[in-house]
């Protein structure tokens, strides 16, 4: 009756079966894997549409974004220009004198030296034991004592310039 039960005699044991072990092959599996992974990443960052093209696309999306906007106001405002070139006098009065330095009647146009950068109170060179002032009050104190240089006068040919020559 245990016979029957148990499928088996059991009186005899059965032969034990014998498995190999396979360590080797879980180590060579590994490996193909980690091959195989390192593969697709590299594949993933640089193929033709990897992730670091696709960051570099999008940078050069950004900057032309902020070009296409530069390039806008720049049209906008010489859209500007142009329509007050045709429609305003006095704009086209201004850019004439501006480009072009001509003036008007009895217009005198004075131009100052530019100013000269401001340099720490130990660096300036003394004169008769005296630091000078900044350029900006000199410049000041020029302009009051009239050093102011004249850019614009009559021509030098003119009898206009030639009798303020005898008046003086």
């Amino acid at each position: 009756m245990f016979r029957s039960l148990v499928g088996g005699d059991m009186t005899s044991p059965s032969p034990p079966v014998e498995t190999q072990k396979v360590g080797g092959g879980y180590k060579l599996l590994g490996g193909i894997a980690l091959i195989v992974g390192v593969s697709m990443v590299l594949v993933i960052l640089f193929s033709h549409r990897g992730f670091y093209k696709v960051f570099r696309f999008r940078q050069d999306w950004l900057r032309l974004e902020q070009e296409n906007a530069r390039l806008a106001a720049e049209n906008d405002r010489l859209g500007r220009s142009i329509d007050r070139l045709q429609h305003d006098p006095e704009y086209i009065q201004d850019r004439i004198r501006q480009e072009l330095n001509f003036v008007k009647k009895n217009e005198l146009i004075f131009q100052f030296p530019p100013e000269k950068p401001v340099t720490a109170p130990n660096q300036t060179a003394t004169v008769n034991g005296e630091t000078p002032p900044p350029a900006r009050v000199q410049a000041i104190a020029d302009r009051k004592a009239g050093a102011a240089k004249l850019v614009s006068g009559p021509p030098e040919g003119s009898s206009k310039k030639k009798a303020s020559r005898r008046r003086e």
